[in-house]
């Protein structure tokens, strides 16, 4: 039975179709286009690019490529504008010192004709691909998200490291995080893929609507999102006013005061265990608000780069101790 021909046909036929690069309606792009596929289980995805076509990955992520693809590393997704020596020698500095500066990612061109590369979300993770354009048609702003939930992102993505002021710092514990948005001058969808545990959940906030969040699950939200920490023993603020209200740049004078206020909340998030603290975040703004959630965390996030492999220490310490919370 096993032996016979229709075995082998059979088995040929369900080794051709589970080759994550095979499919039926496999598109056919242009110069310039890109396609990014979800696997089954997302567990992954094969990314599409037409003749003379890049996109940009997250280093020690790609699986499998055809030929005719080249990899240039540490590659910026945005433009840089012409500095000193001195200025280059502070932002790398900045960059291995608390992952700040200027963001480096693989770049991934076709020399030619179409090719396929798949990637893989990591052990455990799923991926999740957001539509930046759509988000921007929708009046979405900008998308901060964690460094290392960053899996790939289409050549019309900007991706710039930003500092955390307070709001960002209640979820995203670390100095720096992504900040994503569309190009200007991007004629096609701009795309990014982020990585999760498990499953990553998508929650729209409209104006004026507020959310609790498990410290530590939040990998990404809209610059909109007004966030704060709150003891889970508090309940949550019913009658504070959720009008919405313009958000208004803030003056240079108040940069002190946030980055106290920022520190300060970092080192409580550090040294609260879990379920000692909530994240409350809030959409005050007239734009509608994203924030995208992953069920399962790993270990504590605390950025890249030295204060980040420091934070992670501290914290790990602090959580294993009896200090008091309060």
């Amino acid at each position: 039975m096993y032996l016979s021909p229709t075995f082998f046909l059979d088995l040929g036929l369900r080794t051709f179709t589970n080759n994550p690069f095979f499919s039926r309606d496999r598109p056919i792009l242009a110069a310039g286009e890109s396609d990014f596929r979800l696997l089954e289980g997302q567990e992954g995805l094969v990314v599409t690019l037409g003749p003379n076509t890049a996109f940009f990955d997250r280093p020690n992520r790609s699986v499998c490529r055809w030929p005719g693809v080249k990899t240039i590393p540490r590659q910026s997704p945005h433009a840089i504008p012409r500095r000193s020596f001195f200025a280059n020698e502070s932002n790398a500095f900045l960059q291995i010192f608390c992952g700040g500066g200027d963001v480096r990612l693989n770049r991934v061109a076709t020399l030619g004709d179409q090719r396929q590369i798949l990637l893989s979300a990591g052990a455990g993770n799923v991926v999740e691909k957001i539509d930046l354009t759509e988000l921007a048609r929708e009046g979405a702003p900008a998308l901060k998200f964690l460094q290392p939930a960053y899996l790939c992102s289409s050549a019309e993505v900007a991706i710039r490291s930003t500092p955390c002021d307070a709001a960002t710092m209640s979820w995203a514990r670390a100095p720096y995080v992504y900040r994503a948005e569309e190009l200007e001058s991007a004629g096609r969808q701009a795309i990014l893929c982020l990585s999760g545990r498990t499953m990553v959940w998508c929650e729209r906030l409209a104006p004026g609507e507020s959310r609790d969040f498990a410290l530590g699950n939040v990998i990404a939200a809209t610059e909109n999102i007004d966030s704060k920490l709150r003891p889970t023993s508090q309940c949550h603020p019913d009658d504070e006013d959720h009008a919405p209200v313009s958000i208004v740049a803030k003056p240079v004078r108040t940069r002190l005061r946030e980055f106290i206020e920022a520190t300060g909340i970092l080192f409580e998030s550090m040294r609260a265990r879990e379920g000692f603290l909530v994240c409350e975040l809030t959409n005050r703004s007239e734009r509608p608000a994203y924030v995208y959630v992953q069920l399962n965390k790993d270990s504590f996030y605390g950025g890249s780069g030295f204060v980040g492999v420091m934070v992670k220490l501290v914290s790990a310490f602090l959580r294993m101790s009896h200090l008091p919370l309060r």
